[in-house]
């Protein structure tokens, strides 16, 4: 493979990483939008852990729902889609199943670590949201 050809899958590669982030962090904004759970540690879940009676939150009711999910479910996608473009690029651009697999053992491995408390969710979602604004900023303010 020359030097072009593996320009253009690294590119690739990458350009499909950051829309599979952005575009299911969209799905997971909306999602956020009508999930009638609150996000723990939210007002809501305060109030449900106070008085025991659940109630179900109304839709556009909770703004941090919108964040973490679009922040939990876009991180999954980004993660399953690095890791599978990844082992296409390493194979010299082959796109198959087992790239795929090991797209979703990534998967698996990184919810059992990083997504297994609701500290390490909301540290994992700044994190992101601190990616996120710092790439805004050095695509604007670069010379």
């Amino acid at each position: 493979m020359s030097n072009n050809e593996l320009a253009k899958n690294v590119n690739r590669y990458l350009s499909d990483v950051a829309t599979s982030f952005l575009k299911f962090s969209c799905v997971g904004g909306v999602w956020g939008c009508f999930n009638p759970i609150p996000v723990a540690g939210s007002t809501q879940a305060l109030m449900i852990a106070k008085t025991g009676k659940f109630v179900p939150l109304a839709p556009l009711s909770s703004l941090a729902s919108i964040g973490y999910y679009g922040g939990v479910i876009g991180c999954v996608a980004g993660v399953q889609r690095f890791i599978c473009g990844g082992i296409a690029v390493a194979r010299g651009g082959r796109h198959d199943v087992l790239n795929e697999i090991f797209g979703v053992g990534g998967v698996y491995i990184y919810m059992r670590t990083i997504l297994s408390s609701d500290t390490r969710v909301l540290w994992n979602n700044r994190f992101v949201a601190g990616a996120l604004v710092g790439t805004v900023a050095y695509a604007n303010l670069a010379p």
